[in-house]
C-alpha cells in the first residue's frame, strides 16, 4: 500500500498480511473484537486519526481481525508510539485538499473517519479552524473515499456535542449544539448522509481508557487519575453536578466496528445509557486510588453542556450491540494501566 504525495510520510512497511495483532512499540492490542465482524468488513481499511486515542485502538482491533490498515493522521494530538511500527502512516491534515488523491490511492474498502478537532473551548475561540477540520476535512475524506471506490464510510461524531443539553438523548431527538464543535460535527453528518455512500454515523459520549491523554478534550478520567496518583489538587470546571455518559474505549471500538459491519445506513449512539456526575466520578476514583486531594473550583467553560447522557435503544435493537464494561470495572482497568505506565 504505497501512498505518495506532498505532505505524506510512510511509517513502517506493509507486511504480506495482518493475521494477528501483535504487541509492538509497547502497545497492547484490545482483547475483544465483535464476533460478527470477521468476514463482514473489507480487507483494507483506512483510519483517519488512527494514531490518536480511539483511532489507535481501532487499528489494533482491525489488525487482530486480520484486516490490512493504513493510517492518516497529522499527529497534532496522536502519536507514532500508539501504532505498531509496521502500520503505514501518512502524516497529513484532513483540512488539506491534497489528502483527497492520497486517500484514493490507498484504495480502502472501508474508511473510518475519526480525525477531528475535539476541543470545545478551542472551537469557540477559533471556529474557522474547527470548521476547516471537522466540516471541510470530512468533505475531503468523503471525496477521497468515493474516488477510492470504498464500500462503506463510518463517521465518528459526538453525541454530547451534537445533542447539546440532553438527558437520555435518542437519535430521533432534535440536535441543539451549544458549541461550534457540535455545530460542525452535526453539519458533517449531513454531508455523510448526502454522499450516496453506504455509511454509518456513530455518536459517542465521553470515552476513557488506556492511552488517553490528560491534556486533551474529554480526558477527565485521565486528568483525575494522573492528579490522584501524584497527590496533586484537581481543578474542576463548574460545580461537579454536571453529568456525562462514560464509555470505555474498548466498548467504543466494538460499537464502531459493529456499525462498520452493518449493512444498513444510519445513525447510532454508542454509549452506556447511564449518567454519572463529575463529582461521582471523582469520588469513585478516589476510592479506587485510596487518595483524596483538594478540589479547586473554576467557572464552567463556554460551550460545555451541563447534562449529557445518551440512550442506546436503537443500536441494541438494530445491531445487537451492548457495552461490556461497567464503570467501576473500566475505571479499575484504566487505573491499573496508568500505574503500570507511570
Amino acid at each position: 500500500m504505497d501512498v505518495k504525495g506532498p505532505g505524506a510520510r510512510a511509517h513502517g512497511t506493509r507486511p504480506a498480511q495482518f493475521a494477528v495483532a501483535r504487541a509492538a512499540d509497547g502497545y497492547d492490542a484490545p482483547m475483544e473484537v465483535p464476533t460478527s465482524m470477521p468476514g463482514r468488513l473489507p480487507a483494507r481499511v483506512l483510519v483517519t486519526g488512527g494514531a490518536g486515542f480511539i483511532g489507535s485502538h481501532l487499528v489494533a482491533a482491525l489488525r487482530k481481525a486480520g484486516r490490512e490498515v493504513v493510517v492518516f493522521d497529522d499527529l497534532s494530538s496522536g502519536s507514532v508510539a500508539n501504532l505498531p511500527s509496521d502500520v503505514p502512516l501518512v502524516q497529513m491534515d484532513v483540512a488539506d485538499p491534497a489528502i483527497v488523491p492520497l486517500i484514493a490511492d490507498a484504495a480502502p474498502g472501508l474508511v473510518i473517519h475519526a480525525a477531528a478537532q475535539v476541543s470545545v473551548p478551542r472551537s469557540m475561540a477559533d471556529p474557522d479552524r474547527d470548521r476547516a477540520v471537522n466540516l471541510i476535512g470530512t468533505q475531503h475524506v468523503l471525496e477521497g473515499a468515493r474516488m477510492a471506490g470504498a464500500k462503506r464510510f463510518v463517521f465518528i461524531s459526538s453525541g454530547g456535542a451534537v445533542y447539546g443539553e440532553a438527558s437520555n438523548a435518542d437519535e430521533g431527538d432534535a440536535p441543539a449544539p451549544a458549541s461550534y464543535y457540535g455545530l460542525h460535527k452535526y453539519a458533517a453528518e449531513g454531508y455523510v448522509r448526502l454522499s450516496a455512500m453506504s455509511h454509518g454515523i456513530v455518536r459517542l459520549p465521553n470515552i476513557y481508557g488506556p492511552r488517553q491523554r490528560s491534556d486533551l478534550e474529554g480526558g477527565v478520567v485521565a486528568i483525575f487519575i494522573e492528579s490522584l496518583l501524584a497527590s496533586r489538587p484537581i481543578t474542576m470546571f463548574g460545580d461537579g453536578a454536571q453529568v456525562r455518559d462514560f464509555l470505555h474505549v474498548e466498548d467504543a471500538v466494538a460499537g464502531i466496528l459493529t456499525v462498520a459491519a452493518a449493512g444498513a445506513d444510519g445513525t447510532w449512539n454508542v454509549a452506556t445509557g447511564r449518567a454519572t456526575s463529575i463529582n461521582e466520578l471523582l469520588a469513585h476514583l478516589q476510592r479506587l486510588v485510596g487518595v483524596h486531594v483538594a478540589v479547586q473550583r473554576a467557572p464552567a467553560r463556554a460551550g460545555d453542556v451541563r447534562n449529557s447522557s445518551l440512550a442506546i435503544r436503537r443500536i441494541v435493537a438494530d445491531l445487537g450491540w451492548m457495552p461490556r464494561y461497567e464503570l467501576g470495572e473500566g475505571l479499575a482497568q484504566t487505573l491499573a494501566e496508568g500505574r503500570r505506565s507511570g
